[in-house]
């Protein structure tokens, strides 16, 4: 019986999930050369507000801050994510590695956590958590 490679299933999922998508993608392209008409001036080169003229240009600057609570909040966000499987996985790992790894769980997690904390203490120390300056 023929048995199928770690690498070629990886290769088979790829392309099955690549060509519809670059397929898609394409066929939209053509559509919008073939049948789509561009007619560009500069009434339609405004940004729209809600059908008054423009009273400020499109582009705003914004505050870094914005940006830098906004990482922080996805990087404590995103570690919710990894911790919650491994809690529910890491009780079958005596089962899996014997019973002497039962160290193993939470040393993984305390040097994961470990390095959210040292994370979390330097944004702190550089004043990243400060709103006015």
């Amino acid at each position: 019986m023929y048995e199928l490679q770690l690498s070629q299933i990886f290769i088979f999922v790829l392309v099955g999930f690549a060509l519809p998508a670059l397929g898609m993608i394409l066929l939209a392209w053509v559509l919008q050369l073939a049948l789509g008409y561009h007619t560009p001036n500069p009434i339609k080169n405004q940004p729209y507000e809600c059908g008054m003229k423009p009273i400020q240009e499109a582009i705003l600057q914004f505050d870094i801050r914005y940006y830098l609570y906004a990482l922080l909040f996805i990087l404590f966000d995103i570690e919710i994510i990894f911790i919650i499987p491994w809690a529910l996985s890491t009780d079958r790992l005596p089962a899996i590695l014997g019973k002497e790894a039962w160290w193993l769980g939470p040393a993984e997690i305390g040097v994961f956590m470990f390095v959210l904390v040292f994370g979390l203490a330097y944004a702190w120390k550089k004043g990243a958590l400060e709103w006015d300056p």
